[in-house]
């Protein structure tokens, strides 16, 4: 059953079957195999999905991020960071990154994030004399740290599949986050270094003052979700309900930008989002729901860590009971990381959350990483790995969005896609092995 269910997957897979229908296809095939009626178990599996509470926050958080869209934010969050550090020689790609992570903490979604900030910021960084295509390649690998930061749906699918908290998932994605943003603005400096940089002005007080009061109500945005899951007062599904009414507070009262006539619009596209991910997390339950039947979860953890016990037992050292379980875990962990990044270059970040999550999650019982924040722990690190993916090829959304925006070929960013990869990737070995990283504030919360 087993078999048959992968290598019907890998097949419609690379015969460029969308991943959802792979995944459901493949199902069938491997259930009719066995004589279980898969349409019986597919109407159970999916009706299960009405179960999860956390589910709810999926919808409210794109609706959230279609008003901001609409109500003008990231014009806003750009003139305030240009207003603060627009007048440094690494100004603009800081203003890049930084304006996409304040946007991202608010729309909750990559693509969205790349399109808004880099519609803006890439004719600017040109004119400034940034070279395009790395300006293009800047826009796509800083539109991914908007990924970590909460609200992320890609946290809120991972919470939701692996019963971890994600109130605390969106807490610990935070300082990862962040960091990946400063190894952006690093590698950007290293990068623009033989560039002819024009300056931007240093704004005055009263630039400052104005962009600051303008940018106001999306600030009080992010304080409000933060501190108000960081403090307990609510969840995240009822922080996604907090989010679409001040939003839409905002947009109608504060900066007029929306319209009621907006609002079918608004509601159609949100409503398109959320439709396309359920579908995919419905069918990623019957897909769950066939490889746990099919014991392949067990399969694969019970190799990978016979496979990190021949590399022990090969190193012909012998190691103490406590050293040798913590090397196991090291050497899982690298071995992890190395296959959750080749599976994110052919698998977009979401679908392939989807499809992971069922399999990784007897690896992190089996190397104790399943409980507490230990569970938030691992879960940050899977999937800040496959936000890796977004700007991998050949399947990078992300990558693909930035081309179309900026009006580059991938070909010619990949040589700049490639330098913020290292960066990414040394980050993502700092949250691996550093669980302070991911689990610092966390550990704060009651």
């Amino acid at each position: 059953m087993g078999t048959i269910l992968i290598i019907t997957f890998l097949i419609l897979l690379l015969l460029d079957v969308p991943v959802a229908f792979c995944m459901v296809l493949s199902c069938f095939a491997a259930l009719l195999y066995v004589g279980v009626d898969p349409i019986m178990v597919g109407l159970e599996t999916t009706r299960s999905l009405s179960s999860f509470y956390s589910f709810l926050a999926v919808p409210f958080f794109i609706l959230a991020g279609e008003l901001m869209n609409y109500g003008g934010l990231s014009q806003r969050l750009i003139r305030l960071v240009k207003a603060l550090i627009g007048h440094y020689r690494i100004g603009l790609p800081a203003v890049t990154t930084v304006s996409s992570q304040m946007f991202g903490a608010v729309s909750g979604a990559s693509a969205a994030t790349c399109a808004a900030v880099g519609g803006i910021m890439i004719p600017a960084l040109e004119k400034n004399g940034y070279n395009r295509a790395f300006s293009t390649a800047l826009a796509a690998c800083s539109g991914t740290t908007g990924a970590l930061i909460p609200p992320s749906i890609l946290l809120l699918i991972y919470g939701t599949l692996a019963n971890v908290s994600i109130e605390k998932l969106f807490i610990g994605g935070i300082i990862p986050g962040v960091l990946v943003g400063i190894s952006i603005i690093i590698i950007s400096s290293y990068m623009t270094r033989k560039m002819t940089i024009v300056k931007e002005p240093k704004a005055d007080l009263k630039e400052i003052k104005e962009s600051f009061i303008g940018a106001l109500f999306p600030i009080g945005l992010v304080v409000v979700i933060f501190v108000g899951i960081m403090g307990g007062f609510f969840t995240a599904t009822e922080a996604s309900a907090v989010a679409v009414v001040y939003a839409a507070l905002v947009g109608y009262f504060a900066y007029r930008k929306l319209k009621l006539k907006d609002l079918p619009k608004i509601l159609l596209s949100s409503a398109k989002t959320t439709a396309a991910l359920s579908f995919l997390i419905a069918c990623a339950s019957l897909f769950a729901w066939t490889l746990a039947i099919g014991k392949i979860p067990e399969m694969i953890t019970g190799d990978l860590i016979g496979f990190c016990d021949s590399l022990i037992e090969f190193s012909g050292i012998d190691f103490s009971p406590d050293t040798l379980a913590s090397v196991r875990v090291f050497l899982v962990l690298i071995v992890l990381n190395i296959t959750l990044l080749f599976v994110g270059m052919f698998i977009d970040a979401g679908p392939g959350l989807l499809i992971v999550v069922p399999v990784v999650l007897p690896i992190s019982q089996a190397i104790g990483m399943d409980l507490g924040l230990d569970a938030v722990h691992f879960g940050i690190l899977v999937v800040s790995n496959m936000i890796i993916g977004l700007v991998t090829p050949p399947v990078g959304s992300t990558l693909f969005v930035a081309s179309a925006v900026g009006k580059v070929s991938i070909s010619k960013m990949t040589p700049y896609v490639l330098k913020f990869l290292l960066a990414m990737i040394i980050i993502q070995i700092l949250i691996t092995y550093y669980a302070p990283i991911t689990t610092f504030l966390p550990s704060l919360m009651p």
